[in-house]
């Protein structure tokens, strides 16, 4: 198992177009539900999880997801010679209100570093800077 973890979700290595895109059966769907409850359960564009047993367990799949997505998109990033700086912004709340709603540049990072990982293409292995 550690060496599944290794593969896929450590910050050193590359990840193909490929093998990203066969994530995005589960990263869509997830994504979706995310801004299915920031749009129907946010506050003031953030989602406040209760102090119960439900809640807590959310939080912490949430983070689980959050963490490994990242760290699959870095490695896709790497391997396309993208700049993996832009994967640091969805981890800030950043809100602008449009009127009565808020639009969260935290999650639009986050579908845009999703699309990018998904149809951006590798580096030919002379192109790689190490």
């Amino acid at each position: 198992m550690g060496a599944w973890l290794e593969r896929h979700f450590s910050w050193h290595g590359e990840t193909s177009r490929d093998e990203y895109r066969r994530w995005l059966p589960l990263v869509i769907p997830v994504e979706i539900l995310l801004l299915a409850g920031l749009w129907f359960y946010g506050h003031n564009g953030t989602i406040h999880f209760p102090s119960t047993l439900s809640g807590v367990s959310l939080l912490a799949v949430g983070f689980a997801y959050r963490i490994a997505l990242f760290f699959l998109t870095a490695r896709r990033f790497r391997s396309a010679g993208l700049s993996r700086g832009w994967l640091f912004i969805p981890f800030f709340t950043i809100n602008i209100p449009v009127g009565s709603h808020f639009w969260s540049v935290g999650a639009t990072i986050t579908l845009l570093t999703i699309l990018a990982g998904a149809t951006v293409e590798d580096l030919r292995e002379e192109e790689r800077i190490y």
